[in-house]
């Protein structure tokens, strides 16, 4: 996952200054562009950076690494408020999540419809892992510039405390509410976070909403506040404010006065075909790609439809397996031969790196469950020493094996000198736990467990 480029987006934006209608949208352009290039929010004095950002986004065509730039300096805004904002910094993964992105139109009309029926409200979309729900919720913010809020597991990001804190700040940016500084217990329930939602709502203009779009509900940790919403979400919402919500298919505490909205995936796999086999259609522009399909002599048409059959309309399926045929990992395959579905991908990866073979690779089994089991980004050298005990040894080469050969499965956070990864799907680590996969490399997600507390790295591991 690359970091976000904010000089090139800061040209692009000083660009766009030759479409405005206005000199106050160019001198707005221009303002942006110049904060956004010198990445320090203490210098965006005069801008009303949440509401402009979002109406900028709104009304200019920009590419993704422009809007990512924009998203990540207001989440910066945090910094003002004493929050450590860089874990909010949503630019790369949105860029990364958007890339490629095709179809689910039948979605985005149901949250429009949505929005046009109800006063206020929650619009949930649920569905299996791969489906494409966290990819939909990117390229919606990137379009409209929305509020946004990523639970995740891998980056430490799970925490009612952490969403409240995240949302809290954008929403005064957003609405220029008069806050230095969150209030003490602010993230201590969902009490403060009401407040805000209506003290901005008087602050929107005749037909404008205000959105916040929150991702993955599944990877949020529950309260143990009994009746408490996930996140302490509010039972009730002003006029003009909508939360749009994505979930795997789990039970997630969200009991609501509110209107809720829901949109399951699976009830729609005429379209989901439909935008799989685009997917691939979009993918065959790349030119090894179509190599592969040339040297076998297939028609692109079935090529296209025989690798949406394969993937089960599985889009994180299309993700891993479409640059591994561009890579060569399946030269000597017949397209009948590749995995079937994402656990039969998952599966095949796994044979193919040894990971089954005897006697068992102990380092690399251990290093990959560590990963596995960390809540938070995890760095080349703590995985050397979490996964080193007197009965095992493993050094920083090891570690970087491992992380070469699996580099597709992780998220590699670049903000500083010393990169930290974590596992990018939640569905790899469901495959890690899967009864058959842990018996058979020899390891226990308890002893997996016990070496994290000797280590003392508890921290790392626990919500």
């Amino acid at each position: 996952m690359e970091p976000v480029d904010r000089h090139e987006a800061a040209d692009e934006i000083r660009r766009l200054c030759t479409e405005a209608d206005t000199e106050a949208d160019r001198t707005l352009l221009r303002d942006l562009g110049d904060a956004i290039s010198v990445g320090d929010i203490s210098q965006a004095t005069g801008i009303a950076i949440g509401r402009n950002i979002r109406q900028v986004v709104n009304r200019f065509e920009l590419s993704p690494g422009a809007v990512a730039a924009l998203i990540d300096f207001r989440a910066d805004l945090g910094r003002s408020f004493g929050i450590d904002a860089s874990q909010y910094r949503l630019g790369a993964l949105l860029a990364e999540k958007t890339r490629g992105f095709v179809g689910r139109e039948h979605i985005f009309r149901a949250v429009d419809q949505f929005f046009r029926t109800h006063s206020s409200g929650y619009f949930v979309v649920h569905g299996p892992p791969g489906a494409g729900k966290s990819a939909f919720l990117a390229e919606y913010v990137r379009r409209s510039g929305c509020l946004a809020h990523v639970n995740s597991r891998g980056l430490g990001v799970t925490s009612a405390a952490q969403f409240i804190e995240n949302i809290s700040a954008q929403i005064i940016a957003d609405a220029g509410l008069p806050y230095a500084a969150l209030p003490a217990g602010a993230t201590a329930d969902g009490a403060f976070l009401l407040k805000i939602l209506e003290e901005a709502r008087h602050r929107l203009g005749a037909d404008e909403r205000l959105v916040i779009a929150v991702d993955a509900l599944d990877e949020a940790t529950a309260s143990d506040r009994d009746g408490a919403n996930i996140l302490f979400l509010p039972p009730v919402l002003p006029d003009g404010v909508y939360f749009v919500l994505t979930r795997r298919d789990a039970d997630i505490p969200l009991v609501a006065q509110a209107p809720i909205g829901t949109l399951d995936i699976s009830d729609y796999p005429d379209e989901n075909t439909s935008d799989t086999r685009q997917y691939v259609r979009k993918a065959l522009t790349r030119p090894r790609l179509r190599t592969w399909v040339s040297t076998r002599s297939l028609d692109e048409s079935d090529f296209i439809a025989a690798l949406a059959e394969l993937s089960e309309n599985n889009f994180m399926y299309l993700f891993h397996v479409l640059p591994e045929i561009e890579s060569g990992v399946y030269r000597d395959l017949a397209i009948e031969q590749l995995p079937v579905g994402l656990v039969g991908y998952y599966e095949d990866h796994w044979v193919r790196m040894g990971m089954a073979v005897k006697p068992l690779p102990r380092v690399k089994l251990r290093l990959i469950y560590l990963l596995g089991e960390a809540r938070k980004p995890i760095s080349r050298r703590l995985l050397s020493e979490l996964a080193t005990d007197p009965a095992i040894r493993a050094d920083e080469i090891d570690v970087q094996e491992v992380l070469d050969e699996w580099l597709q499965f992780l998220l590699e956070d670049r903000l500083d000198d010393h990169p930290r990864y974590s596992i990018y799907h939640t569905s790899f680590r469901d495959f890690l736990h899967r009864k058959d996969i842990v018996q058979a490399a020899g390891v226990t997600i308890e002893g997996i467990h016990r070496l994290i507390a000797d280590n003392l790295w508890t921290s790392v591991f626990e919500t």
